[in-house]
């Protein structure tokens, strides 16, 4: 069996769509998805008809689709998922709804599992050392490869009592998930631990692309091969501001676009700018009106971006 592993979409059919093709190509058979297929690009309708229609495909929920339900407000700040849950048809936001939050099953001898956040299976190991805040600015400066990646990941993970912890408490199996952005893989005695990055947003500094993860399982072996599909990231952005999305979400689409171009995180620097931006002028107005919203962000086009 050969699984194609993909996560973190975030509306970006085009990615997945590449990602579909390439991953046939390379001969798979089945497809997992490990959570996040709304918010931050446009296509979320065509990315859920998508998956809904897919043969062979094991499917979670990820933190995103927990803000479909969102109620009305005249807030900028929210929105995004505002527009995308009213965008959604109501069948489609209850098959999202019942997607289970963990998926364990076997394979050929392998007891694999998947779920959204490695949290569920190693505490706060990967979050508080490979999340996409602390890439950037205390890790890599600049770019990097995915093999880089994984042996930084093994190294830390190699010495952290945390990890090592959640580590004992584990059975043998391949465990899935994805949330960080990152793609890395690495095994520890028996378990393997894979995050095939983010499809539709990479943030781990290795490149603009669509990454995805290979997981072929044969009589009880496995191995991996970890993927980028290239393409062009100006097109992908001239095609957002052709669309709804961005005449509702502007601001969020410009700091997506930074993100894209960067292939680092954003948003995580632009919000607290914009609370400090609203602190100053004594706005505390909350979740964050338009004309804030829109003060705060060119602010941060000048003052606020950070490396």
């Amino acid at each position: 069996m050969k699984y194609a592993i993909i996560a973190d979409i975030h509306g970006n059919m085009p990615a997945l769509k590449l990602v579909l093709e390439d991953a046939r190509k390379q001969g798979a058979d089945a497809f997992l998805f490990a959570g996040d297929y709304c918010v931050s690009a446009p296509w979320f309708n065509e990315v859920i008809t998508c998956l809904r229609t897919m043969p062979d495909a094991r499917i979670v929920r990820g933190n995103e689709e927990r803000y479909l339900h969102l109620p009305d407000g005249e807030d900028a700040q929210f929105a995004i998922s505002r527009w995308v849950g009213h965008s959604m048809s109501a069948e489609d936001i209850a098959w999202v709804d019942a997607l289970p939050e963990r998926l364990d099953w076997e394979c050929e001898g392998v007891e694999l599992h998947m779920t959204h956040n490695s949290n569920a299976f190693i505490g706060g190991a990967e979050m508080q050392t490979f999340g996409t805040g602390k890439m950037g600015l205390e890790r890599y400066p600049g770019k990097i490869t995915t093999e880089k990646l994984s042996a930084d990941m093994r190294e830390v993970f190699d010495q952290s009592e945390d990890f090592h912890q959640h580590l004992s408490e584990l059975p043998a199996g391949i465990y899935v998930f994805g949330h960080t952005h990152c793609q890395w893989h690495a095994q520890f005695g028996d378990c393997l631990f894979i995050n095939p990055g983010s499809c539709g947003m990479a943030l781990d500094c290795c490149g603009f692309g669509a990454p995805y993860t290979l997981l072929t399982i044969q009589n009880g072996s496995y191995t991996v091969e970890e993927r980028r599909v290239s393409y062009d990231v100006e097109e992908l952005i001239e095609a957002v501001k052709q669309t709804e999305q961005y005449q509702v979400a502007r601001v969020w689409s410009e700091v997506i676009f930074t993100e894209w171009r960067a292939c680092r995180e954003r948003m995580l620097f632009f919000l607290p700018h914009v609370e400090a931006y609203a602190q100053k002028i004594g706005d505390l107005r909350r979740p964050f009106m338009p004309d804030t919203w829109e003060a705060g962000f060119e602010d941060w086009l000048v003052n606020g971006q950070k490396p």
